[in-house]
């Protein structure tokens, strides 16, 4: 099967700061992928590369076989779904408002949302546990129940892509746990391909098929958690030492 996207010597650089360089590497339908580094190492631009929201300077981004920067804002919304951490919400729409934005890309100007579809906003907001938030304003809830609604409206928008920069970071551990097995369910039974940015270590590790770790802005390394997480990979990338348990993964003997 073709890969869902692949990126070929993709490079970028803000003003004459280069930030990413000759970045290669592709991901499929049913995987999800970690993106792994310190601070400025340039995952977040890579989200935005990916997304869209700004173009390499060289290299090709290519999604379903054709170039994303061929692709149509309206089509690309109906493909990629996007969360971060700090996304601006200042208006006090009820969450259950915010959660049917997701239905934008896939409606009419003057289309109405069907009976259809505002089930499936409630099955999956009582998946993401934000149903009882329904009428609540996004202005009135904390911030991890925030992330929860923005995660339930890039649910409904049924991406092929999920980009997620730091989306769990002010999640508690039991939702960040049921947000992640919630994310998996959907690799593994919808197909969705899901590339991450995470600062959790632990959490990439568990719920990962694969991490990709950047490192100066080049790939370091790129393979399964068990295989690349290793004592010399969290001295190379993080300058910490690590001790590894078999089977169930590691321990940080330094503060990152």
């Amino acid at each position: 099967m073709a890969d869902l996207l692949e990126l070929r010597g993709v490079s970028f650089a803000y003003g004459k700061n280069e930030v990413l360089k000759n970045i290669s590497f592709s991901a499929n339908a049913g995987e999800y992928l970690s993106l792994l580094g310190v601070n400025g190492s340039g995952k977040t631009t890579l989200l935005g590369l990916l997304a869209g929201f700004i173009r390499p300077n060289s290299g090709e981004i290519r999604l379903l076989g054709k170039s994303l920067r061929r692709i149509g804002f309206r089509d690309r919304a109906r493909l990629i779904a996007v969360v971060t951490q700090s996304a601006e919400l200042s208006f006090p729409f009820s969450c259950l408002e915010i959660v049917l934005m997701g239905l934008n890309p896939h409606m009419g100007r003057f289309q109405s949302v069907s009976d259809e579809q505002l089930e499936a906003a409630r099955q999956i907001m009582e998946g993401c546990d934000v149903w009882r938030f329904a009428d609540k304003p996004i202005t009135e809830i904390s911030g991890g129940e925030r992330q929860r609604v923005l995660l339930a409206r890039a649910l409904l928008q049924s991406p092929k892509l999920l980009l997620l920069d730091e989306a769990m970071s002010e999640l508690d551990v039991a939702a960040k746990c049921a947000m992640m097995k919630l994310l998996r369910a959907r690799v593994e039974q919808e197909q969705l391909c899901v590339i991450a940015v995470h600062h959790d270590l632990s959490t990439a590790y568990r719920y990962s098929d694969r991490v990709c770790a950047l490192k100066n802005g080049e790939i370091y390394a790129d393979g399964p958690p068990s295989s690349v997480m290793d004592e010399s990979f969290f001295q190379s990338v993080f300058s910490v030492n690590a001790e590894i348990i078999e089977h169930k993964g590691f321990i940080i003997n330094d503060n990152i």
